[in-house]
């Protein structure tokens, strides 16, 4: 059904596209199985590749057998064994460096009390406090 407005290009790219799709269409279609019926006998040579295999086997897998809840032994679990931490090593400076101030105001200010700080620096809770007090 050819529509007035579209140019006679058109219409003939409809059939190439029409035929575009009928092959596709054949290059999915299942094939099927040719027999020797099928073949002729004159032509040996023509056989299909699936007639020189063998069939394949199906896979079948072997399930265990179910053993009920009461028959199966339970092994109490083992106690899992205490890891010990490595110390980590400590500053032997009494000193927190100038260049930690201001880490060490954030710190302070972002939820670590001041006694944990002084022990993240290996110092004094009263150092840690004169830091904070030079900004104020």
């Amino acid at each position: 059904m050819p529509i007035d407005w579209q140019p006679a290009s058109a219409r003939h790219d409809r059939e190439g596209i029409n035929r575009a799709r009928q092959n596709a269409e054949d290059l999915f279609k299942p094939k099927q199985q040719t027999t020797r019926a099928n073949v002729p006998t004159s032509a040996p040579n023509d056989t299909s590749s699936a007639e020189h295999q063998p069939r394949r086997q199906p896979r079948i897998f072997a399930i265990p057998p179910i053993v009920p809840m009461t028959a199966a032994k339970v092994e109490p679990a083992a106690e899992p064994k205490q890891i010990r931490r490595k110390a980590t090593a400590k500053r032997e400076t009494r000193e927190i460096p100038v260049s930690q101030f201001g880490r060490v105001r954030t710190l302070t200010s972002y939820g670590m009390t001041r006694a944990q700080v002084a022990e993240f620096y290996g110092v004094t809770v009263d150092e840690v406090d004169r830091i904070i007090r030079l900004r104020s």
